[in-house]
């Protein structure tokens, strides 16, 4: 006795034919986005403000960029890699900053700049890592896990090691590293070597030119 054969599902009910489920995040009340610029499939960009986003800049796969509380501008060449938020009011982190903030000079408080968030130049933020500064000077690294709370300002090529915390409203001169925690040093060898500076802006092209060769561009989506 052959088997009977299972009927075929009539085209309204295969998967295939089913309508995607609209997705119920803001979009951003406008997006300028440079033609370079590498968007990873799953990168969110959401919000009710602007999101500027400069030359070559890279989003990997499931960054998030909020501009629900106010603007955010990335800089040229600047890498977040996966699960990296980006935004103000993207993290909780106003209770923790005010339990940290003590142990920070009166000098390195009270951040002059307004709402909004700026990543500078060839600034990198790592996976897991949250940032809702002011401002990244160019060439910084947020290494994995750490956080910066709103309004803090970020020198250029400072480190701020795996899962340090920078408080709200505070400052990190230039070529600071921010490690255990909250200690602090200079790094005098990148501040006085100016050709160091600039061989680490080599490098950190030559590794965009190396994404842009293996991660899929969803640019598309958002042009």
């Amino acid at each position: 006795m052959s088997a009977q054969v299972a009927p075929r599902p009539s085209a309204d009910r295969r998967t295939s034919t089913i309508q995607k489920r609209a997705s119920v995040l803001p979009k951003p009340s406008s997006i300028v986005i440079d033609p370079t610029v590498l968007i990873a499939q799953h990168a969110q960009l959401t919000g009710t403000h602007p999101i500027t986003i400069g030359p070559n800049a890279v989003l990997h796969p499931h960054s998030k960029v909020s501009s629900a509380q106010a603007p955010v501008v990335i800089g040229e060449g600047a890498v977040i890699y996966e699960k990296a938020k980006i935004g103000v009011g993207i993290g909780d982190t106003e209770a923790e900053s005010r339990r940290t903030s003590v142990a920070l000079s009166p000098d390195m408080r009270d951040s002059p700049r307004g709402e909004g968030t700026v990543l500078g130049p060839n600034v990198v933020v790592e996976t897991n890592a949250t940032v809702e500064a002011a401002e990244i000077g160019e060439g910084s690294v947020v290494e994995v896990g750490a956080v910066l709370g709103k309004g803090s300002i970020v020198g250029k090529f400072c480190t701020i090691c795996a899962a340090c915390l920078v408080p709200a409203n505070s400052h990190v001169p230039d070529f600071t590293v921010v490690y255990s925690s909250s200690e602090r040093r200079t790094n005098i060898t990148m501040q006085s070597r100016p050709e160091l500076q600039h061989a680490k802006m080599i490098m950190h092209a030559k590794q965009i030119e190396i994404f842009k060769k293996l991660v899929p561009n969803n640019l598309a989506k958002w042009t």
